[in-house]
């Protein structure tokens, strides 16, 4: 019954910019890692952004590093 499989990752069913994609992961790093070592946010931006394939400069992930570790920690960061 090929009308009832899904034969492509979910993703690749919905059209997501690039932009949104990014903000999406930024989201969710906030969520994660709020008041974590900015460090750590570091490596984990970098890793997500290589895992999605998306190119952001080294100075904008810092940036955005500084900016997920100097919020307010919460019930997801702080697990």
């Amino acid at each position: 019954m090929t009308g009832d499989t899904q034969d492509e990752p979910i993703q690749a069913q919905h059209d997501t910019t690039e932009d949104d994609k990014v903000a999406g992961i930024l989201l969710q790093q906030e969520a994660d890692l709020a008041g974590h070592d900015e460090a750590q946010v570091l490596v984990a931006l970098r890793q997500r952004f290589a895992d999605g394939g998306h190119q952001m400069s080294d100075a904008d992930l810092q940036d955005h590093a500084r900016r997920i570790a100097d919020l307010e920690p919460n019930d997801f960061s702080q697990g």
